[in-house]
């Protein structure tokens, strides 16, 4: 900062001014790469959370309706769109229609290609593996039982 002759300042220099927002920016491409690394796992637990949500819808209106309902999980072969699942009646015909988002995908190992819920509560169960761009995989574990899933953290091959 200049001061007068008096002794008081007179402002900041342009060198001062630039230091500050060279600061600035490379302080706020720290916090923003920090921000973008975490934003895939959490796109991955949100999607899986709603799917969990969506199973718990389809099993409430199977027993609310006795009828059974499904949720029926489709792989994308187009590399512009994405994978998702239709919750559908007892017949296959769509009563609603979700997408996963994009870089969530699910696991083809040993998943299952739908999950019935039928009207005393209870599924035919199976499992559902969702993985990130990154690898990150949660698995989804529906019990033929009780008609709930849970979820499971962990490798998707396992």
């Amino acid at each position: 900062m200049q001061t007068s002759p008096r002794g008081r300042s007179t402002g900041f220099t342009l060198f001062e001014l630039l230091v500050v927002l060279i600061l600035v920016g490379a302080a706020s491409a720290v916090v923003v790469t920090s921000f973008t690394a975490g934003f895939g796992s959490i796109q991955l637990e949100t999607s899986t959370r709603d799917l969990i949500t969506h199973m718990r819808r389809a099993r409430s209106d199977a027993v609310t309706q006795q009828a059974v309902r499904r949720i029926i999980f489709f792989k994308s072969e187009d590399p512009y769109s994405t994978d998702g699942y239709v919750f559908a009646d007892d017949y296959g015909q769509q009563i609603d229609l979700f997408s996963l988002p994009r870089g969530i995908s699910f696991q083809e190992e040993g998943m299952t290609g739908e999950i019935s819920f039928y009207p005393n509560g209870r599924s035919s169960g199976g499992t559902v593996s969702l993985v990130s761009e990154k690898g990150k995989g949660l698995i989804i574990d529906v019990d033929p039982i009780t008609g709930f899933g849970k979820l499971r953290r962990g490798d998707p091959d396992l």
